[in-house]
This record gives C-alpha cells, structure tokens and sequence, in this order.
C-alpha cells in the first residue's frame, strides 16, 4: 500500500533548510556586490558633476570671448575670477604681445582649483583669438584704445613658451 502524505515523516537524516553557514555566504557575496554597485554609482555620479562643471567652464569662456570680439565687453586683462555653476574653477584673460605687430593674443584661461588648499590641480581649458591692437583697452586706462607698441602687457609670461 502506498503512502499518503499524512503517513510520511520527515527523515531526520536529510536537511530541510539551509544552515547558517550557506546563510552567511551567500549574505557576504551579496553585500560584496552591493557595495561594488554603490561604488560604481558614487563613482557615476562623481564623473556627472565634473562632466558638468566642464561644460559650465567652456560655455563661460565661449560666452566672455564672444563678448569681446563683440563687443559687448572691452577687451582687456580680467584677473582669475570664479566661475558661476562650476566648482573651484577660475577664468581669467591675459594678453600678450602677437608675432605681428598689428595684433594682440587674447588667452581666456580657466583652471581648476583644488578645494583643500586652493591650489591648480593641472586641469585647463584655454581658448586663444588674436585682434586688432586698436580694439583693445588696458586695465586702468581710461581713454580705451592704445595705439603704438607700448603695451604694458609684457609684464604676462607668454602661453606659447
């Protein structure tokens, strides 16, 4: 006669769960995994942040160049400055001397800036454009326009050396 499931008994020799050991593993290779998930996303998001500062960074050097060469602003040296929507970066323009006499290098600078100790962490971005000397106007000059090769810009290292 066969067995009916109300006539069989458990058989005390085979396990019928898991035991605490097999529980602890497999806790400890989710936990690793989770924790490899959660670096990746802090990781993630880490790179989205710079990725965004890097577009703040080069909308706002575009955006002050365009002006110039405009323009809308006057074109001359603007000490480092911070740039709104991108952390710990700084722009600043710096002109310099060009090969031709009849031109002036425009170099908008922006660089980051380590947040610790505010020093330059070695990421740039530069944008160079050369006009006209009789478009520029020096930083405390008041009539605008200079003429003749006196500009007091040799003061700035060249970018080129």
């Amino acid at each position: 006669m066969p067995l009916t499931p109300e006539l069989r008994t458990p058989n005390p020799v085979l396990p019928t769960g898991y035991s605490l050991l097999e529980v602890l593993v497999a806790t400890a290779i989710l936990a690793i995994g989770l924790l490899a998930i959660f670096g990746l996303a802090r990781s993630a998001q880490q790179r989205s942040l710079d990725a965004s500062d890097l577009a703040a960074v080069q909308l706002t050097a575009e955006t002050t160049l365009n002006e110039l060469l405009a323009k809308q602003a006057p074109i001359e040296p603007i000490p480092p400055r911070p740039i709104d929507g991108a952390r710990d970066w700084r722009l600043e323009v710096k002109l310099y001397h060009s090969p031709r006499s009849d031109l002036v290098t425009v170099f908008l600078n922006a660089q980051k800036f380590s947040p610790q100790d505010n020093r330059p962490t070695g990421i740039s971005f530069q944008l160079v454009r050369w006009v006209s000397k009789n478009r520029v106007r020096l930083m405390g000059s008041p009539s605008g326009p200079f003429f003749g090769n006196s500009l007091p810009i040799s003061e700035f290292d060249d970018p080129y050396q």
